[in-house]
């Protein structure tokens, strides 16, 4: 009898123990099928403002007036009146080049440029009296004219002898010392002038449509200095490596910049938009690689949005969804334990 109760208890422990072990595997498999319901999420109305879009680009500062000093004539330096760095007035001396002889070469040719005067005065005179057939008079004012344009071509050799600035500014680096040899062509030194000041960029393709001439743009450089600006300058032609296209800015109130090369941050105002600003911890990548945020819909579903950056702050980004001027719910926080069509 006592063996009957055993077995009978037995069996009755290894039943209930099945009963719990299917109820037990039910209940985790509703669990499981319903895995977003265990995720609390928040979520926060946003409305959007009208506010100006601002484009974001990186560029470099440029004088707006550079010249380069090029020697017109061959010969050794004979002198360097000016150093690196000095400021200069257009017209100034820069360095002298020795006139090899070509002083002497135009006293000769204006004493026979007197000489050719005389011949020609001479044959007019003897023409008009009949001693003289015109084809002696025109080859007399020919040798006159030739005499002229010798003389003119030497005076202007010896006259750039001495290498003079073009413009005001300050000499950046003399690439030659006295003494050098210099072709004619040969650059000798670059003059640049800061009194006005350009910011360059360039823009994709897909950018440059939405900027204009005479646009405002704000400047920032990396020493803190912040600077205004407006668009000066777009080209039409496309850098042919790069499909950028070149665009100018011209500083307003020039900070005393007397350096090339700079790197500068622009913003330019590219009209008016409807953005919403939230939490940057709400944004979100999309399977694809997307940026974006989600929202709930009417029915309470999630949905995942595209949007477009178009200002930062302390406390949050500036977006653009999909340009629309309404009302958003924003799922503030939990986005990333829920997935598009996911109800909550």
């Amino acid at each position: 009898m006592r063996n009957k109760v055993i077995i009978i208890s037995s069996i009755t422990l290894v039943l209930l123990f099945f009963v719990k072990s299917v109820f037990l595997k039910k209940d985790q498999a509703i669990h499981n099928g319903n895995a977003t319901d265990s995720f609390s999420v928040k979520i926060q109305e946003y409305r959007p403002q009208s506010r100006t879009v601002y484009l974001k680009f990186s560029g470099t500062v440029n004088p707006l007036r550079r010249a380069s000093l090029i020697s017109e004539v061959s010969g050794k330096v004979a002198a360097i009146y000016l150093s690196d760095g000095k400021k200069v007035k257009k017209n100034d001396i820069v360095l002298k080049i020795e006139d090899f002889g070509r002083t002497e070469q135009v006293e000769k040719v204006r004493a026979l440029l007197k000489q050719r005067e005389i011949e020609y005065n001479s044959s007019a005179k003897l023409s008009k009296k009949g001693y003289r057939a015109q084809m002696q008079v025109e080859a007399a004012f020919a040798a006159l004219q030739s005499a002229k344009a010798d003389l003119k071509k030497l005076e202007l050799d010896l006259e750039n002898t001495a290498i003079k600035s073009p413009i005001d500014g300050c000499i950046d680096k003399i690439n030659v010392n006295e003494g050098d040899f210099v072709n004619a062509g040969q650059k000798i030194a670059d003059i640049v002038n800061f009194d006005q000041v350009l910011v360059v960029l360039y823009v994709s393709e897909s950018e440059i449509n939405k900027i204009e001439l005479g646009s405002t743009a704000q400047i920032n450089l990396l020493d803190g200095r912040e600077l205004e600006g407006e668009v000066s300058f777009i080209s039409k032609i496309a850098e042919p490596k790069t499909g950028s296209y070149g665009v100018e800015v011209k500083v307003i109130n020039n900070e005393i910049i007397s350096l090339q090369g700079l790197t500068a941050s622009i913003s330019l105002a590219s009209g008016e938009k409807f953005a919403y600003k939230i939490p940057s911890s709400a944004m979100s990548l999309s399977d694809e690689g997307i940026l974006g945020i989600k929202i709930v819909d009417d029915n309470n579903h999630v949905v995942f949005t595209p949007i477009e950056i178009v200002d930062y702050e302390s406390d949050g980004v500036w977006i653009v969804a999909n340009n629309e001027d309404k009302p958003i719910k924003l799922i503030a926080l939990g986005h990333l334990f829920v997935k598009p069509g996911d109800k909550v």
